[in-house]
């Protein structure tokens, strides 16, 4: 059955659209994507309808249905809650474009709300605009981008956006204009005639079918600002008992308090997480039906297998933050098995970490992804990891590699730096601080490689000096007598060669080797420079 447009097209003027939002008349359902546009794309809206271009229709939704969670505000002030009635209407496209002229030129300080102030700084939505301009696009100022100076001693030269509605208010600013200066006057009232007399065309759709409904606006959506999967998800899975985004906040804040990094997993990771749970692909993009399968408590059980990966990470891996694993679908593998077994074994969960992250698993395809984690699903069933990809496996040697830190390779390095500094009992203050890796300043002017690279905890690397290291801090940053030696004849070449045979070698003994070996799994070199 295709969607019908059983109403026709009308034109209504931007003034009647802001008051029916003001009144609670149009409301604005509750899976529609947050204010998201930037300032740019604000003041080009204002620039637009002041040189009267069209700004593009509106969707709206007619319906009988009543079960719709709407919002109760707008940024940072409040809508009226309309009387119910027999018909309701719903923006379902325009809600950026509307939402910044609501708050800007309606602008109603009356609906100031304290709980979403905080949010929504009320300052960010009062707009000037600059009468003695000498174009348009530098004719619409925000608050902060005047000084407090300006607006003393010219305030008859910037008319707060806001007056446009007020007539009483308007003819007060126009007075303070100097005579002499008559033609900000008439600009002023260029600007007001602009914005009072500009009309927008509105499409409404009438039905009571709301998966048509939902339907048609994935689909409107798929333009303009990209809507994110979770919204498209929640647009489509939305009922009266279940608020997608909703409960992704509240399930959020159940499992991790503000402190923890944890708190910035995405939601993406959470969807591709709920995908794989359903049995479905990462990159599926089959989003109606996926909405058909979730609920309040598989999003539960997301967040706690996540608490769980967290939890594992800390303990195992000296992983404090997602930001830290080498590749993020390595999190991704390792919370799905806890989903599978909340009590599997951590051991075999830390040896495919290891091969994973050394034999580049996650850094090729997103086919190559998908195999990587269903190899670790077998390799927890069967006792032996498995290779499924279509490259067979090999390590990379540090020699040749560029420091990246968002690299996985490096990332994986600086875990292995890490881990040799606990083994060696050295404690630095700082916390996490210790895992990024600094290049002293004797070697700033070499290559970003990593034999020029040390975790140096409180140490400055101005005031760095190997000679300086006692015997423990040296033998925890891999440094020999035969490094000192080159350090201090300036042969910084052969030292950083040396030192990264060295780190590999002590990656290869204690990480790789032993998880190799937990996974029966054979490895091979690799010549491959980086």
């Amino acid at each position: 059955m295709s969607f019908k447009f059983t109403m026709e097209p009308r034109v209504s003027f931007l003034s009647a659209l802001l008051k029916d939002i003001y009144e609670g008349v149009l409301k604005i359902p509750r899976f529609q994507r947050s204010l998201v546009w930037k300032r740019q794309q604000q003041r080009e809206l204002l620039c637009s309808i002041y040189e009267g271009l069209p700004i593009g229709a509106l969707l709206v939704w007619n319906t009988r249905l009543d079960n719709i969670n709407t919002y109760d505000h707008i940024g940072p002030f409040l809508v009226e809650k309309a009387p119910s009635t027999s018909s309701n209407i719903y923006l379902m496209d325009g809600l950026q474009r509307l939402s910044t002229l609501y708050c800007m030129l309606l602008h109603p300080s009356d609906k100031i709300s304290s709980k979403y102030a905080n949010e929504n700084r009320v300052s960010d939505f009062l707009m000037y605009c600059d009468l003695s301009a000498d174009s348009v696009e530098n004719m619409f100022l925000f608050r902060d981008e005047l000084s407090a100076d300006e607006l003393v001693r010219k305030n008859y030269m910037y008319m707060p956006l806001d007056l446009v509605f007020k007539s009483k208010e308007l003819l007060r600013f126009q007075r303070l204009i100097p005579a002499h200066l008559e033609g900000l006057v008439d600009r002023c009232d260029a600007v007001v005639s602009a914005f009072k007399d500009y009309k927008i065309p509105v499409i409404p759709l009438e039905s009571d079918d709301q998966a048509l409904v939902t339907k048609s606006f994935e689909r409107i959506n798929s333009r303009g600002t990209v809507m994110s999967e979770a919204h498209m998800l929640n647009a489509l899975s939305y009922t009266d008992k279940f608020d997608l985004l909703g409960s992704l906040d509240l399930y959020s804040e159940k499992y991790f308090d503000e402190s923890s990094k944890w708190k910035e997993i995405d939601t993406e990771f959470v969807l591709m997480l709920l995908k794989l749970k359903l049995g479905y692909e990462i990159y599926s993009k089959e989003t109606d039906k996926l909405a058909k399968n979730i609920n309040d408590d598989s999003v539960s059980e997301i967040f706690e297998s996540i608490e769980r990966l967290a939890e594992f990470a800390r303990k195992y891996l000296n992983i404090d933050s997602p930001a830290s694993f080498p590749y993020r679908l390595q999190m991704l593998g390792i919370a799905r098995s806890f989903l599978d077994n909340p009590n599997c074994s951590p051991e075999m969960l830390v040896s495919w970490f290891y091969l994973s992250a050394y034999t580049n698993a996650f850094g090729t395809t997103a086919r190559n992804s998908q195999r990587a984690l269903t190899d670790l699903y077998d390799y927890l069933k069967t006792g032996s990891l498995p290779w499924s990809l279509n490259q067979a496996p090999a390590l990379l040697p540090l020699e040749g590699i560029k420091v990246n830190l968002n690299a996985g390779r490096i990332k994986t390095w600086v875990l292995a730096l890490a881990a040799r500094l606990d083994a060696s009992n050295i404690s630095y203050k700082g916390g996490d601080k210790r895992l990024i890796p600094i290049r002293p300043k004797e070697f700033m002017s070499y290559e970003r490689r990593p034999g020029f690279y040390f975790l140096l905890g409180d140490k400055s690397a101005k005031k760095f000096d190997i000679n300086d290291m006692s015997e423990y801090e040296a033998d925890a940053n891999f440094i020999s007598l035969e490094l000192i030696e080159l350090y201090n004849n300036g042969k910084y070449d052969e030292f950083a060669k040396l030192r990264e045979t060295l780190m590999f070698a002590w990656e290869y003994k204690n990480l790789i080797s032993p998880s190799a070996k937990l996974a029966n799994f054979v490895i091979e070199f690799s010549a491959k420079n980086h």
